[in-house]
Parts: structure tokens; sequence; C-alpha cells
């Protein structure tokens, strides 16, 4: 077999390492917070980060759930994946997933956004 047949499978061994759980969502909530900044977090791995925008604070909310599961599935998931934010924080997410329902076509002060990232997760950014 030549090496890059060989490498190839390899690849192949490793990426199916990176691939998340079937059925995994990740519920992400964008608001502005008391400081007129926004935050995003993720409540289904724990994540929390800011922005001076809310599409800048998705954008990086994106990026460091990118880098977590990346990190996460390069060893033993388990535990890590998926990671609950705290009940208050989960709450919080339910109070604004209520209130999208609630306003549907109004405008909004806040992002949900929920996804389910796929096989190629570590192949490109979320």
């Amino acid at each position: 077999m030549s090496a890059v047949a060989e490498r190839k499978i390899t690849d192949r061994k490793n990426s199916a390492k990176h691939i998340p759980p079937n059925g995994l969502v990740l519920r992400s909530v964008v608001f502005k917070n008391q400081s007129n900044a926004y935050t995003a977090e993720c409540i289904d791995l724990d994540i929390l980060v800011y922005g001076k925008t809310q599409h800048e604070a998705l954008h990086s909310l994106r990026e460091a759930i990118f880098g977590y599961l990346q990190v996460a599935f390069s060893g033993d998931p388990s535990g890590l994946v998926p990671r609950r934010a705290p009940l208050s924080h989960r709450l919080r997410y339910h109070s604004f997933a209520l209130r999208a329902a609630l306003t549907a076509g109004a405008t909004r002060s806040f992002l949900l956004s929920d996804c389910s990232p796929g096989p190629t997760l570590c192949d490109s950014h979320l």
C-alpha cells in the first residue's frame, strides 16, 4: 500500500473521533447585557462570550464552540459534550425562547440560535 493511501486511511480514522454525537443540538442565545454590550451563551456547552454587537458576539461564540469541540473530540469527550450550563442560565435561554414564540414576527433585542454540528465540524467553522 502506498504512503498516500495509508495516510488517507489514518486521516479517516482520526477524523471519526471528531464527529459529534448524532442528534446533538447546541442551543444559544445572544442578548444585551447591563453594560450595553452583548452576551452570547451556548447552554449545552456552558460557553459564554461577549461582543460589541449581536453578530460579533454570535461569531465569537461560534468560534469558541468550534475550538471547544475540536479539543473535546481530540480525546475522550464523555462528560465534556454536552456540558450543561447552570440552571439559571438554561432558564434564561428558555425565557428568551418563550418570548420569541410569543412575539413571532416582531423585532427583538435578542437572537436565538439552535445548530446541530455535522461530521465536518472540525473541517470548517460552524
